[in-house]
């Protein structure tokens, strides 16, 4: 294992960010993973329309990401009831939520991109979003 502890404290910090960031993106495949799942469920076999089951598998897939980050990804960070944390994440995420459907309708209804792959670029936008800002807000040192 890599040892920091000679390193300057930027890069300490840096190095720890990356490695997060890492944690995060596992959980963000996971959450990808049973987004698409769910998308394709719901809209392909249930048959819901594309501005309702996307939105339904974002939000089912952020309680999956909410989860495994509090208790992997930022386990020892954020302080006060989980309730607290989980009333912050999900607001933030709503936010992502937002990106990934515009961005999956902009791609699917102007570009005629196939609403699954549209997907993956929208959940990767919001990615990087939601991991921002839940790092500064909901996970705070």
């Amino acid at each position: 294992m890599l040892s920091v502890e000679s390193w300057p404290e930027p890069a300490v910090r840096a190095w720890k960010l990356a490695h997060r960031f890492q944690k995060f993106l596992v959980v963000g495949a996971v959450g990808l993973a049973v987004n698409q799942g769910l998308l394709f469920l719901f809209h392909d076999i249930v048959h819901l329309r594309l501005g309702f089951a996307s939105p339904l598998a974002i939000f089912l897939s952020m309680i999956v990401t909410f989860t495994l980050n509090e208790r992997w990804t930022w386990h020892d960070r954020g302080t006060g009831p989980m309730l607290h944390r989980m009333g912050m994440y999900f607001p933030i995420n709503l936010v992502g939520l937002l990106i990934n459907f515009g961005i999956l309708s902009l791609l699917v209804h102007e570009f005629g991109v196939h609403y699954l792959i549209a997907n993956l670029f929208g959940a990767g936008v919001a990615a990087v979003w939601n991991f921002l800002v839940n790092h500064h807000v909901t996970w705070r040192e």
